[in-house]
């Protein structure tokens, strides 16, 4: 079962973390926003939780070295967001097994370094 409950909001404090891994635990929360003021973070893999809602807008947009986003077999819903320019370094995408909804935005044939992809 591993840990539980949620993450603190002060996350944001240990802004030299590089990876953020947090699969295989029981959380139960909505990712927080906080998450995209960690600069630093160029992994975050979140799989095998039941984290709610949708992606927060700062990881799109504030996290400029992220190269691995993992947030498969979720409860992740809503529709796939649009990547932005800051994703530019993404290099694998995972958003398997949610409850995604609606089509796959263009913007991701815009990620020029993209080598996996997962949407099943």
């Amino acid at each position: 079962m591993g840990l539980g409950g949620t993450i603190a909001k002060e996350i944001d404090e240990l802004s030299f973390l590089r990876s953020l891994i947090i699969s295989n635990n029981n959380f139960h929360w909505f990712i927080p926003n906080e998450i995209g003021k960690l600069s630093q973070l160029q992994e975050i893999e979140m799989q095998y939780n039941e984290p709610t809602g949708s992606i927060p807008m700062d990881i799109r947009f504030n996290l400029t070295k992220l190269e691995t986003l993992r947030i498969s077999v979720n409860q992740m819903r809503g529709n796939i967001p649009p990547s932005s320019e800051a994703c530019m370094n993404l290099k694998l995408l995972s958003l398997s097994s949610n409850n995604f909804a609606g089509s796959i935005p263009l913007e991701i044939g815009k990620l020029s370094k993209l080598h996996v992809l997962y949407l099943e």
